[in-house]
């Protein structure tokens, strides 16, 4: 009962945010037909107006929603009896849902894509999956098997931002504000001062082993969507695993 509880509670703790979310999703996808309708300077050059990678938005919007899901919840299941483990499985569950929930939104997407998706209209929609992997035209994505696939990937995607988002809150809500300071200051200038500016003396070696290991691990050359599944999924299982590892001895702060 207390772990069909805190699922109910955690996955509540979401619902108007998803809702409003989806809401301004489809307002933007509603509103681009009109833009296209109402704009001379589409209609006199014949371009195409390039709707991609909206799917990419579930992933960001889900990694956010991961890293406010645990102070309040942590809170109220120690308030309530709940233990650390039960609070901590019914997040994976609640993950889960929602990753099933988003995938599902964004085929609704796709498929909406594909219904304004002409010359005729003056629109182009590509996929998530078909900008990472059909880009050079040797792999075809398409009827049922797009869907599928699509879903599979986006599910798995988004499972992988929500533990990352989880294990960063995990482990910020652990340290005192001087160290949340000092990793947060040093990570951004290690990452965005001190690599750049080595990168730039070794000629750009760290960037290209950094995009070709992003390559291997998401099988965008051997064009293999499963490679990036399989990556993602290992990557969840990494980022789940060290978050329980946190959590187990955590104690409450105010």
């Amino acid at each position: 009962m207390k772990l069909h509880a805190i699922y109910k509670y955690q996955l509540a703790d979401h619902r108007n945010a998803v809702l409003i979310f989806c809401a301004v999703i489809l307002a933007v996808m509603a509103l681009v037909p009109m833009q296209i309708t109402f704009s001379s300077d589409i209609l006199t050059t014949n371009q195409s107006s390039q709707i991609a990678g909206l799917d990419m938005a579930p992933a960001v919007f889900l990694f956010v929603c991961g890293l406010n899901a645990f102070k309040e919840n942590f809170l109220f299941a120690l308030q309530n009896g709940i233990s650390r483990k039960s609070l901590f499985v019914n997040r994976i569950y609640v993950a889960v849902t929602l990753a099933v929930a988003m995938a599902l939104f964004s085929l609704l997407l796709l498929a909406l894509g594909k219904l304004i998706d002409s010359p005729a209209s003056g629109i182009a929609y590509s996929s998530l999956l078909s900008m990472i992997y059909q880009s050079t035209g040797t792999i075809q994505f398409s009827g049922l098997s797009e869907y599928l696939i699509s879903f599979l990937f986006l599910t798995v995607l988004f499972i992988a931002a929500q533990a990352l988002g989880y294990f960063i809150t995990v482990a910020l809500y652990r340290m005192d504000k001087k160290q949340k300071i000092s990793y947060i200051v040093g990570f951004y200038i290690i990452v965005f001062v001190v690599l750049p500016l080595i990168d730039m003396f070794i000629s750009g070696q760290i960037s290209t082993i950094l995009l070709k290991f992003l390559d291997m691990a998401m099988g965008v050359s051997a064009h293999n969507p499963f490679i990036g599944m399989f990556s993602l999924l290992i990557f969840s299982i990494i980022a789940t695993g060290s978050t329980w590892v946190l959590i187990r001895k955590i104690g409450i702060k105010n």
